[in-house]
């Protein structure tokens, strides 16, 4: 009996590792660094979290989960809410589609498509503050933060792997 139970916290507790990461992801956002003007460039951590989980295990990453993730964003860092929560939604929409392109390819293919679409995702975020704000946006730091994302995004797949392999199984 107490076999069994322990058994299912521990499975209950694996698939739990994806969404526990990625709201740890947003609070680790909103850590202030001390880097004068990074807040405008930080890299967004929280979209690379979506978007693996999206590709590698869509059964652990729900539309529901991803939109709470994007309100918690902007709650933590202070954006109008629900900008985020749209982004990453369309996001999700975007990858889940092309889900079978990334599955069993090389990783160059799936760091392509993750430059692809979070492009698409930093455009899309750069409309919708420019409509909020009602007003004109530089696009400079949405680009440099594209750019930051994009480069580190290995050194965060790598990450996210090592709990895909050891923790969530």
């Amino acid at each position: 009996m107490k076999t069994a139970f322990v058994q299912r916290m521990d499975l209950w507790a694996r698939h739990l590792m994806p969404a526990a990461l990625t709201l740890l992801l947003v609070l680790l956002s909103a850590v202030p660094l001390g880097i004068p003007g990074y807040a405008q460039v930080a890299p967004s951590l929280t979209l690379m979290s979506v978007f693996y989980w999206v590709v590698y295990r869509p059964d652990l990453m729900p539309a529901a989960l991803v939109f709470v993730t994007g309100l918690a964003e902007d709650l933590v860092n202070g954006y109008p809410l629900g900008l985020t929560a749209m982004v990453f939604l369309a996001v999700y929409g975007v990858t889940g589609t092309q889900r079978q392109t990334f599955v069993g390819k090389p990783f160059f293919i799936v760091w392509g498509g993750f430059v692809l679409i979070s492009f698409g995702a930093f455009a899309l975020g750069w409309i919708l503050m420019s409509v909020f704000s009602l007003a004109w946006i530089f696009p400079d730091t949405v680009m440099f933060r594209f750019a930051l994302t994009a480069a580190l995004f290995p050194a965060a797949a790598w990450i996210f792997v090592r709990v895909h392999r050891y923790l969530v199984r």
